[in-house]
């Protein structure tokens, strides 16, 4: 390869070809799609963040939860968790309160207004999904979930549907 290769590439736009060896790899095609996937949520103007609705989604089906319950439920670190739920807190989508049995703890409560814009996020999201993976009809979209599901299950048990 030329040393103006690298260079030369940059300039190219998106429609220019791939090695092979990436387009074998389910790992490269998942990061690509992931980063797609932002782009479009970020084009299609969703208000929330994917790891805040993480968390209005976990507080809107378990109840009130501890930060660390939280976290711990989304693989997230303990910082991440915290920033996060500060933020969601500051938008008023959420409440934090002292625990009641261990002071030492916070509990954490989708207020109404987290309730609405989970409900906005749900049906933001889903027109995302739908415009971001148009390419699948709709048993592909269906499948293409269930294989992600099963690839994800033998790593992590939280992917288990119920």
């Amino acid at each position: 390869m030329s040393p103006g290769a690298c260079t030369m590439s940059r300039r190219m736009n998106k429609y220019h070809s791939l090695p092979e060896r990436l387009l074998q790899l389910p790992m490269y095609l998942m990061m690509a799609l992931t980063r797609e996937g932002y782009r479009c949520a970020i084009a299609s103007g969703v208000r929330v963040r994917l790891p805040h609705y993480a968390v209005l989604s976990v507080l809107a089906q378990f109840g009130s939860c501890s930060q660390k319950e939280i976290g711990e439920r989304l693989g997230f670190d303990k910082s991440d968790a915290t920033k996060i739920i500060n933020h969601l807190e500051e938008r008023a989508l959420i409440q934090r309160t002292k625990d009641e049995v261990d002071r030492r703890r916070h509990a954490v409560t989708l207020t109404a207004k987290g309730k609405r814009q989970l409900a906005a996020s749900d049906a933001e999201l889903l027109v995302c999904m739908r415009t971001f993976l148009r390419g699948l009809n709709r048993m592909e979209y269906k499948e293409i979930k269930r294989l992600l599901l099963k690839a994800l299950q033998v790593h992590d048990r939280r992917f288990t549907p119920g």
